[in-house]
């Protein structure tokens, strides 16, 4: 895989996920889906059917960590976000 840039972005999907957690009765069951967003950097054509997502990366190298990988079909909405600096982090001088 060769990153051309590092596009942040938020998913917005559906999981599944255990609709009781105990006995219940059928009409008890709640009928709402389980939405997630999940942030992170986005990989292009990793997985077949999949959109994945990495949580960390190494600059200028192919190596990523913590990666999502979510089914196309349950992807609902995938948004852009830019990143701006909130402060410059320098060395302490200490």
């Amino acid at each position: 895989m060769t990153r051309t840039r590092e596009q942040l972005v938020r998913l917005t999907w559906i999981d599944a996920h255990a609709a009781t957690d105990s006995w219940a009765l059928i009409e008890e069951i709640d009928d709402e889906p389980c939405v997630v967003e999940s942030i992170g950097f986005l990989l292009h054509e990793v997985k077949t059917g999949h959109v994945c997502i990495a949580q960390s990366l190494i600059v200028d190298q192919d190596e990523v960590d913590g990666v999502l990988a979510i089914p196309s079909a349950m992807v609902k909405r995938i948004d852009s976000l830019h990143s701006l600096p909130l402060l410059p982090i320098e060395p302490d001088d200490d």
